[in-house]
């Protein structure tokens, strides 16, 4: 399920079966071009990601809008502002949450989220409808699959 009209019109009829919420981070940095071509790349492998990952458990898992914050921020108060934000936005309606990012910055301060911290390494994407990009997307999909079902 996706945050559109459709899809939580679908969660409030039947919220019980929905237990898991993915939040995509994404860190925006316009210093440098190639640190935002670098950061948008990461932004669409990310969303290409989640988006099969939420095609492949609709119904199960709730694909929240991606939390999006400055690169250059202090972890540490960001970690709060992220806790409040998915406490919010969750309202215990889940019992899983899982926070997706290529941000290695976020797994130094794990310990301060109240949430599952999944870091992905990131890889540059060029063409993301040639067979390899494919195949490499299916197989990040697969363990992340597998990490969440640890979950359930």
């Amino acid at each position: 399920m996706r945050w559109k009209k459709e899809d939580l019109e679908l969660f409030f009829q039947s919220k019980e079966y929905i237990d898991t919420l993915c939040i995509p981070l994404i860190p925006l940095d316009l210093q440098t071009e190639s640190e935002a071509t670098k950061l948008a790349n990461q932004n669409t492998s990310l969303q290409i990601i989640s988006d099969e990952l939420e095609r492949n458990y609709t119904g199960r898992i709730m694909l929240s809008p991606p939390y999006t914050y400055i690169r250059s921020t202090n972890y540490e108060k960001e970690s709060s502002i992220l806790n409040q934000w998915t406490s919010m936005l969750s309202n215990n309606h889940f019992k899983h949450i899982f926070l997706l990012t290529y941000d290695v910055n976020w797994k130094k301060y794990e310990r301060l989220l109240e949430n599952n911290l999944i870091w992905l390494t990131a890889t540059t994407i060029e063409d993301y409808q040639s067979n390899q990009s494919k195949k490499w997307v299916n197989e990040q999909v697969q363990q992340i699959s597998e990490l969440i079902r640890t979950y359930w």
